[in-house]
């Protein structure tokens, strides 16, 4: 039994003593050792105990019917299950380290809410966390890695707002690591995958009103016309306009009346946080 390991007071020295079992030892015979403090001798029969084999733990059923199924696989080695132990232990060192990715994310927007950042960066920052949050919302923050932002970000197609996406999960992971909410920042080495300017793409006054009275079906669609995705982003936005709104002569009011839009959607749509 492992928990006849115990310290006992050794009148003789004015010390503590600790009889360590042959079944412990390391060249199989009894010996013993001996401590100033009780504190110490506690110390050292915890480390004995943890270096003992699994030959010599009472396990339970479950937990042998668990050791079962990984050793019937063909890459079972024990070192690479004591390194997965290891690994699930040094990712709950943080306080925070039970976070989903989800909730990092509301624990981020709150935290940009009240740092007071202007309505349009409110804006931005919710609808990207909102994505993000709905593709890896419920995995473990504390076990997110590099991979994973780079095929998140490799999903969102080139030419678009990705640099932007990038942007607002970088300040993201930063703030989680400087507070401790996870153990390393999974973009610290991640560059962006688009230069600044890619999307860029200035809309004629003809196309732009065409796009607002066809999401209000006040156009159908042109016949034998090619169908293309690449405007679907721009829906939300051109849903909630007013058509008349959008004058030619009014044309340079447009970009301030989209950004007042998109705070309008993203900030007011019920499923956010």
């Amino acid at each position: 039994m492992l928990t006849a390991v115990e310290a006992h007071w050794y009148e003789p020295r004015k010390c503590y003593r600790v009889w360590v079992p042959a079944r412990l030892s390391q060249n199989g015979k009894r010996y013993r050792r001996f401590f100033a403090t009780k504190e110490q001798a506690q110390k050292f029969i915890f480390e004995t105990k943890r270096s003992g084999s699994v030959e010599i733990a009472e396990l339970a059923v479950e937990e042998k019917h668990v050791l079962g199924v990984i050793r019937q696989s063909e890459k079972y080695e024990p070192t690479l299950l004591l390194e997965a132990w290891r690994r699930f232990e040094s990712e709950g060192i943080g306080n925070g380290s039970n976070f989903t990715i989800q909730q990092l994310c509301e624990k981020f927007f709150g935290r940009q809410i009240a740092e007071r950042r202007s309505p349009q960066t409110l804006a931005d920052d919710r609808w990207r966390l909102n994505a993000f949050s709905h593709a890896m919302g419920q995995s473990r923050g504390a076990a997110v890695k590099r991979s994973d932002i780079l095929g998140y970000l490799e999903a969102i197609p080139p030419g678009t707002n990705r640099r932007s996406h990038y942007k607002t999960l970088r300040k993201l992971w930063r703030w989680a690591f400087d507070l401790g909410h996870v153990e390393h920042d999974p973009m610290a080495r991640l560059k962006p995958l688009d230069a600044w300017g890619v999307n860029n793409e200035v809309l004629s006054v003809e196309l732009f009103q065409r796009l607002l009275r066809v999401t209000q079906g006040l156009e159908a669609p042109r016949g034998g016309v090619e169908s293309s995705a690449k405007y679907k982003p721009l829906l939300p936005y051109l849903s909630w306009a007013d058509s008349r709104a959008y004058e030619p002569a009014k044309w340079s009011e447009n970009a301030s009346i989209i950004r007042s839009l998109s705070g309008a959607i993203f900030c007011g749509t019920s499923n956010c946080w």
